[in-house]
């Protein structure tokens, strides 16, 4: 067995093992949207037996910011092993182990995070060094009747032909600091994961000052069968984030569903509004860090990381 960097002529055979592994296609359009188009960059290793590619473990280059210093880091993507290689031992780690192993020594970084199974989650901790896992906060509302904005100082815009990146990286500039820790939400970042993701579709939201025409809030938006999945959000300074509230109830009424879902920390002083405003808290999937730079604890990752449903769901 081989372990080696993935080169330009792997993904015919990358792409077969996603659909022997997974029983989808993964199409040319979204292999290159993950490993060819992230702004930061992406990679992968992969182990080889004799022709064929067995085992694969991607990670989309991300940056994390937390006032004033960015972090290095990756978010592993399409970790798989072929279903006639996961009985089969070439050393006391797997195929997809070692290909995990070469990933990160080949790779620097900060530290890497995910949103695995619990079954890769204990994995991972056991075998290639990352954290215990802990649980992201989901927030749930339902919503029903007719739930008017009435805001007469705000107008409401959706369409991504609406949104000039240059005004987006003044909001995000303006907003940035009141995380304490997030990937770094700019423009390009906004556009990639959720404009051109090939194979879902999002409703960007652009709330606007009606007379200064300054945009106050963002938000991008998944639309379900009975449920409005909040992906990204984010108000800028003296904006109300009940307004913004009443622009996602608005929205959900406007497609016809009941439900409105987010994820939130719950040392996010963000949360407490939500609470307030009926949203019911729930557990939900796994995530979990791989650490490289000692200087960061695993203890200020999971109480200060503001994750969004929009970072595990678009990868």
């Amino acid at each position: 067995m081989e372990i080696r960097k993935i080169s330009g002529d792997d993904e015919r055979a990358i792409r077969s093992l996603f659909s022997a592994c997974f029983s989808r296609q993964l199409s040319h359009e979204e292999w290159s949207w993950k490993y060819k188009d992230s702004p930061w960059g992406s990679t992968a290793a992969v182990a080889v037996d004799g022709e064929n590619i067995i085992a694969h473990y991607g990670g989309m280059k991300m940056g994390f910011y937390c006032r004033g210093k960015t972090f290095i880091t990756f978010q592993p993507c399409d970790v798989m092993t072929h279903p006639q290689y996961r009985a089969r031992v070439f050393s006391k780690r797997g195929a997809m182990v070692k290909a995990g192993e070469y990933f990160y020594e080949a790779n620097p970084m900060d530290f890497a995070f995910g949103f695995p199974s619990e079954r890769h989650a204990v994995l991972g901790t056991k075998q290639l060094g990352y954290t215990e896992h802990g649980y992201v906060t989901v927030l749930n509302k339902h919503v029903s009747g007719f739930s008017p904005l009435r805001n007469p100082l705000v107008t409401i815009e959706t369409g991504w032909d609406r949104i000039k990146g240059t005004e987006f990286d003044a909001l995000w500039a303006d907003v940035r600091d009141t995380f304490t820790l997030s990937i770094e939400k700019n423009s390009r970042y906004i556009f990639w994961r959720y404009r051109a993701n090939p194979v879902k579709r999002y409703v960007p939201v652009m709330v606007r000052s009606r007379y200064a025409k300054r945009t106050r809030a963002f938000a991008v938006c998944g639309v379900g069968e009975n449920e409005l999945s909040v992906l990204d959000f984010f108000c800028a300074g003296g904006f109300k984030l009940k307004t913004l509230l009443k622009v996602f109830e608005h929205l959900a009424v406007m497609h016809n569903l009941s439900a409105i879902k987010v994820w939130i920390n719950p040392s996010e002083e963000i949360f407490r509004i939500f609470v307030e405003n009926g949203y019911v808290q729930d557990k939900g999937i796994p995530f979990i860090f791989r650490i490289i730079n000692k200087e960061v604890t695993s203890s200020f990752l999971f109480s200060h990381y503001c994750y969004r449903m929009g970072d595990y769901d678009a990868s």
